[in-house]
């Protein structure tokens, strides 16, 4: 689903009290599969499960990593409305966390969360307990060959389009499967502009990155008859969250004082690196609309 605190540009090893000793978990910057396996295999070590996979969003002082990351979910959630009783569909759901949170804090009559990635889907198996009308699969959000026509009440996109070489098909999909006054909501990284970076170019198509600018979305949400009823920056709110991230690692995951110290080293690098990419590459859109099925 995203570029959150553990971005990295390479891999480190750390270990700690929980079996982490001599593995290379961080190898997030040698593919988007690698990536995501290593976010989620660090958060189970470090908070003892999962969590959602995007940025965080400050509201309070003193709040965890956690607590950041729903109020993100909830501040997306904010602009559609009530989701109870709706059939809901999350494209680029990752672990399952979010679909989960939405579920079991919303009361959709049903939730779908849908993933490229397997090894995502395995874990939002894992966690997904006994609820009947919350369901994960396999599938590309630029097909959705398992979701039918005209059959989702309100679909989210939150943190995952970036991934998405072919966004336009996508929208195309979104235009397809939202029933007509449903609404969709998509919250994604944009770039400021489409300079090029040189060897960094190289880079972001082996991580599957592909960045739209504001202006593009708003052109290809047009071509596609989805209608933007709100968009919103929240960059700001964003580059806020990581306030006192330094209090989200403490030394007692960690066996040695060395390993502690590297791994804060680390995360300082990128905290800094996601900041400064916001502060003058990339912002924070959520948009908000409807297809226009006539």
């Amino acid at each position: 689903m995203s570029s959150n605190i553990f971005y990295s540009f390479a891999f480190i090893k750390i270990k700690t009290q929980t079996d982490m000793a001599n593995s290379n978990l961080l190898e997030t910057g040698s593919s988007t599969q690698n990536y995501y396996q290593s976010i989620n295999k660090t958060y189970r070590k470090l908070y003892q499960k999962l969590l959602m996979l995007h940025y965080p969003y400050y509201k309070e002082h003193d709040e965890s990593l956690e607590d950041r990351q729903v109020n993100l979910t909830n501040h997306c959630i904010s602009h559609i409305g009530e989701l109870e009783n709706k059939d809901v569909l999350e494209v680029g759901c990752g672990n399952g966390t979010q679909s989960l949170y939405i579920y079991e804090n919303y009361q959709p009559g049903s939730m779908t969360g849908i993933d490229i990635n397997a090894h995502n889907i395995a874990l939002a198996h894992s966690i997904n307990g006994s609820h009947n009308n919350l369901e994960f699969m396999v599938d590309d959000a630029q097909q959705l060959e398992k979701v039918p026509d005209d059959s989702v009440d309100v679909l989210l996109c939150i943190e995952s389009a970036f991934h998405y070489p072919e966004k336009h098909r996508f929208m195309q999909e979104v235009h397809r499967v939202v029933k007509p006054g449903g609404t969709f909501l998509i919250a994604d990284i944009l770039s400021r502009s489409y300079q090029h970076r040189g060897p960094f170019e190289r880079w972001k198509r082996k991580m599957s990155y592909h960045h739209w600018t504001e202006s593009h979305y708003l052109k290809k949400f047009r071509e596609n008859k989805l209608n933007i009823s709100q968009k919103e920056n929240i960059t700001e709110a964003v580059k806020k969250g990581y306030k006192g991230y330094d209090r989200w690692i403490t030394r007692k995951n960690f066996n040695s004082w060395m390993d502690y110290i590297k791994f804060k080293l680390f995360i300082f690098l990128q905290v800094k690196i996601n900041i400064l990419l916001l502060n003058k590459r990339r912002k924070y859109f959520i948009f908000v609309g409807e297809p226009d099925k006539n």
